[in-house]
């Protein structure tokens, strides 16, 4: 016989709820007391939202009521001046799933429409049913940095997107360029960039002797091999004829892309100093938060994880920090029927993408996951993409663990779980 103890629900009976439908533009309310139906409508104002609560805080007093609850659907950015001027006015708030109002909607309607109408009213029995979800306050330092990580975020799709088109650009100027991507941002393809554009004309016109002069006197250390090379992939590439005027625009988008690159390294850097500073200043209020650990976690990763995460503390248990980030297990099972198990990336994508940045390096042969990783990828042959989600789920769930032990990092401690531990300490 399976006994399940039963989570204590919280009292809300002297609380009002507000379903609210947020929209751009407006606010649609609903709310319920006493048998008595009220709906209303305002703009998505500030001034104008607090006008309405308090009408409705008033009402609720008339009934015995104490204050009020707003519940709304995440909508982006709309519902922030509903939340901040119902905190302000020292009322609640708490969010409804999106995906629970969609399927609840049909249960209570009996039908697929959707009403702005529908809408608040359904978001209302969900509120009555308890099923809602915890609306988070961070504090400055912890929305700065959240900010800011989402900043790097931009900036490091940005990255990625210029150097494609670097790339891209680079075979039409010089097609017969034959070093791997990455020259052209080392020191030898910076010089390359800024003496000739990495544009084989101007090379070939500047003849092989002068070419290697400028070179050198640029990049000291460059290979001679390596000028000949350059220097034949420039004689080769001068053989398509392309008309002069077309060749200077190509140059000169490619001079503006890698101002655009090296800008936007420059800004990643810079976030990133920002980001470590702020981790530093948490950590000093809360020791608990991992230190950096030289081929596990580096601080400028911490403070990305902890980003997305918020105070670790704020989660009760491991499988709730899971839930927020969308790594928990969706099960299909009925009777004999065993479908495939699947993350549901229902929460946070940023953390998941942490997540599997930090574990990557992890699952190298040698690493802290890699016999684990290539076990299950090479044993039991699994897709990687599978295998790099366990490990990224394992990882969350140590580091939870970690930041709740306040101790150093003890690999053997890591692999081994609480019981066992205890046993081997007590034998050695």
């Amino acid at each position: 016989m399976k006994i399940t103890r039963r989570t204590e629900k919280i009292n809300l009976k002297n609380v009002l709820d507000i379903a609210v439908d947020v929209h751009k533009e407006t606010l649609c309310f609903y709310f319920e007391v006493e048998g008595i139906e009220y709906s209303d409508e305002c703009r998505n104002r500030t001034s104008v939202i607090g006008k309405k609560l308090r009408s409705y805080h008033e009402v609720a007093l008339e009934h015995g009521r104490t204050t009020l609850r707003i519940i709304c659907e995440p909508t982006g950015q709309y519902q922030n001046s509903l939340f901040r001027t119902a905190r302000r006015m020292g009322f609640l708030t708490c969010y409804v799933n999106a995906e629970a109002v969609s399927k609840f909607r049909v249960v209570e309607t009996n039908d697929t429409g959707k009403t702005d109408k529908k809408d608040p009213r359904v978001i209302g029995t969900l509120g009555r049913l308890n099923k809602v979800l915890r609306f988070r306050l961070l504090n400055e330092e912890y929305l700065v940095l959240r900010k800011l990580h989402t900043i790097y975020d931009e900036t490091d799709v940005s990255i990625t997107r210029v150097r494609c088109r670097l790339s891209d650009l680079l075979v039409e100027l010089f097609c017969d360029y034959s070093f791997k991507k990455d020259f052209l941002y080392s020191n030898s393809g910076q010089a390359l960039m800024k003496k000739y554009g990495c544009n084989p004309y101007r090379i070939v016109e500047d003849g092989f002797d002068s070419f290697c002069k400028h070179m050198k006197r640029e990049v000291s250390r460059i290979r001679t091999k390596t000028l000949e090379r350059l220097w034949g992939d420039a004689q080769s590439s001068i053989l398509n004829e392309q008309p002069s005027g077309y060749v200077e625009k190509l140059e000169k988008h490619l001079y503006w892309l890698m101002e655009d690159f090296l800008r936007q390294e420059k800004r990643k850097e810079e976030i990133v100093t920002e980001m470590k500073g702020i981790l530093t200043r948490l950590r000093e209020k809360d020791p608990g938060i991992p230190p950096s650990t030289p081929h596990v976690v580096s601080d400028k990763n911490m403070a990305r994880l902890i980003a997305e995460t918020g105070p670790l503390g704020d989660f009760n248990h491991w499988r709730k920090l899971m839930r927020y980030g969308g790594l928990n297990i969706r099960m299909r099972q009925s009777g004999k029927f065993e479908g495939r198990n699947k993350i549901t990336k229902k929460g946070r994508p940023l953390l998941r993408k942490v997540l599997h940045e930090i574990a990557l390096p992890l699952v190298r042969k040698k690493s802290l996951y890699g016999p684990a990783y290539h076990h299950k990828k090479e044993s039991e042959k699994r897709p990687g993409n599978v295998v790099m989600t366990i490990v990224a789920r394992k990882l969350l769930k140590k580091i939870y663990g970690w930041s709740k032990s306040g101790e150093a990092f003890d690999e053997k401690r890591f692999f081994t779980c609480r019981t066992q531990y205890m046993k081997l300490s007590k034998a050695a």
